[in-house]
């Protein structure tokens, strides 16, 4: 099985994380001998995890090189490293934020409207355009303690 590969060349391709070393004549010999012990249909986790261990152990680095050889042999890497759940051990990507309905941005406007007339009314100045800036983060804070949006969060939710 070995000799479909030509081990007399070096398989090098650039990886876009790391430098990619070319397999050895024992690496290929161990990834060969290691697969033709299995059978490419009923492949189980427990033999997913026996190849990544082996293929570690003989410092075999996950890589196009390795992809390449395995595939010419018959195996997907990525179904066998999929198998192994080599990225199970990475905790899921947060949900994303709830989006804000129509009803939710109008109540805020009108919150954010009556308090500013408040301030204005209850100050020296004649509009808003007159309230100090300790008076307008003031309104601000309150908006946000109001409806539950932390700091450094936008009051509306622009993304779709």
């Amino acid at each position: 099985m070995i000799s479909s590969i030509n081990a007399g060349s070096s398989i090098t391709m650039p990886s876009s994380s790391r430098s990619e070393k070319a397999l050895t004549e024992d690496q290929l010999t161990l990834i060969s001998d290691t697969l033709s012990e299995l059978d490419t249909d009923n492949l189980t986790t427990a033999d997913a995890l026996s190849i990544l261990e082996t293929f570690s152990d003989a410092g075999i680095e996950p890589g196009k090189a390795m992809e390449s050889t395995m595939s010419e042999l018959g195996f997907d890497a990525q179904e066998i490293g999929d198998l192994a759940n080599v990225e199970g051990d990475r905790p899921p990507p947060p949900p994303p934020p709830p989006s804000q309905s129509s009803d939710e941005i109008s109540s805020m406007a009108s919150y954010l409207e009556e308090l500013l007339e408040e301030t204005v009314a209850a100050s020296e100045a004649e509009s808003i355009d007159e309230l100090s800036e300790e008076q307008r983060f003031s309104v601000y804070a309150q908006v946000m303690e109001k409806f539950g949006i932390e700091e450094g969060d936008s009051l509306i939710d622009t993304t779709a």
